[in-house]
């Protein structure tokens, strides 16, 4: 966490903590007669949870603890997948809390559908560490309205219900609806300390310190909103990311794909895509969801990451030159940056490989030959037009310009992979030896991607 969001973060969350009390105290929550919010008040509902232990909602979940609860169903193509993958945020920031003195329960409104092995299954498909529950369908009607949590307006025979979800401390009668899509930071500040009577202790921040608030595009908003719970877009997957770091999305992918997909994934995986099954399958089955995007949207949101990528990059020049600058890798030529090979099977005879190389050298580099064990041989080749035709032909000498970059990317120069030795599958990783004029060679381990 950076220091301009710490200082954000503490901010927001003392103004929502002030606003909060006076919530409280309008609606006499924090009184000291708590009596209300004991157990004449919440139902003390037989649930099983996904262990197969059949639990006391009030007797053994929420009595005299800090609790989030939400609701959810394991079919949800949309919203339930998002607010599970942001509760895993604020897991990730509670830490050691978690299951101390912080409980989660995740219970379903579908237990027909959700029985206690599904919602393990959910569960560690999710890698959460909370407790996920089922139960009597009409007692889990009773607990949401209890809640404030069922809308009947929109009990339609489906499985449309509210998204909000409580968050409280028993003991104190401290309760609070609130969005799943919080910033999960501010949610885990709420959780830790407030309704806990900030045990932690507070840094003193002034208001003038505070960081101007810049504009930010469509795209980026939809980004933060709807995609940075699952994705990053820095060029490296984190651990246990439930979807694939965005960085250079737009070249990996071709754009009619990528519309498609933002808009109805789930139909697309339905349709059974070869590209959405195997997303679905190398990030450990989650889904998806569908963020009812229109067109306009998710150009917004391709846009944005286009943008993003093109920043980034410039900034990674920058600091490679200044890292060679300060400390030269000894047998390091170039930076190289977005390196990826196609995805082929057994029967394809040609495959591509693209990368960016970076020379942050005062010095022009010439990349000569490139090599792998996996393939017979490697070149380097380029669209070029020869007597009005458009026809490949091989590059000798790939020129690096000094303080500069070459990019070998798809619709340009590329690497052309004559005789694949193997089927290449998505999360492979291929290591290619490139040899420079100066004689020098350097060992570039490459990334396995489907197309």
């Amino acid at each position: 966490m950076t220091g301009e969001m710490k200082i954000r973060a503490s901010l927001f969350s003392k103004s929502l903590a002030a606003c909060g009390i006076v919530l409280s105290l309008i609606l006499g929550a924090i009184s000291t007669e708590a009596s209300k919010w004991g157990g004449e008040y919440f139902p003390n509902i037989p649930l099983v949870t996904e262990e197969g232990e059949e639990v006391r909602f009030f007797d053994d979940l929420i009595e005299g603890k800090v609790v989030a609860i939400n609701f959810i169903y394991t079919t949800c193509p949309d919203t339930c997948p998002l607010e599970t993958a942001q509760l895993l945020k604020v897991e990730k920031i509670l830490g050691e809390r978690m299951g101390q003195d912080v409980f989660f329960y995740s219970i379903t409104i579908d237990p027909e559908t959700d029985t206690p092995a599904v919602m393990k299954e959910y569960k560690e498909r999710f890698g959460a560490s909370w407790t996920f529950l089922s139960g009597d369908k009409e007692d889990i009607v009773l607990l949401r309205r209890k809640l404030g949590l069922y809308i009947d307006e929109i009990q339609d025979g489906s499985k449309n219900h509210n998204v909000n979800m409580i968050i409280g401390n028993q003991g104190t009668g401290r309760w609070m609806r609130r969005s799943p899509m919080e910033n999960p930071y501010v949610l885990a500040d709420q959780l830790g300390n407030w309704l806990t009577g900030w045990k932690a202790p507070q840094p003193e921040e002034s208001y003038a310190s505070a960081p101007k608030l810049r504009n930010i595009s469509t795209g980026e908003q939809l980004f933060r909103t709807r995609c940075a719970t699952c994705h990053s877009v820095n060029g490296s997957d984190g651990s246990n990311a439930l979807g694939p770091d965005l960085l250079g999305v737009n070249d990996r992918r071709d754009k009619g794909w990528l519309l498609s997909w933002l808009q109805a994934p789930d139909r697309m995986l339905e349709a059974g895509d070869p590209i959405a099954t195997q997303l679905y399958e190398e990030y450990g089955r989650v889904a998806m969801p569908n963020m009812r995007l229109n067109r306009e949207e998710a150009e917004a949101l391709l846009d944005y990451l286009g943008t993003e990528t093109t920043r980034l990059e410039k900034a990674a020049i920058r600091e490679q030159f200044l890292s060679r600058r300060r400390n030269r890798p000894a047998g390091d030529v170039v930076a190289v940056m977005n390196a990826w090979v196609r995805e082929a099977d057994g029967a394809a005879r040609m495959n591509a490989g693209y990368m960016t190389l970076v020379n942050a050298g005062s010095k022009d580099v010439r990349l000569v030959k490139v090599e792998s064990k996996a393939f017979d041989y490697v070149e380097v080749h380029e669209m070029a037009q020869i007597d009005g035709l458009m026809e490949m032909r091989e590059i000798d000498r790939l020129v690096i310009p000094a303080k500069a970059q070459a990019e070998l990317a798809p619709g340009g120069k590329h690497l052309m992979m004559s005789g694949p030795r193997e089927p290449l599958e998505a999360g492979q990783r291929v290591d290619l030896v490139l040899t420079f004029d100066s004689g020098m060679k350097q060992t570039v381990s490459v990334r396995v991607a489907a197309m």
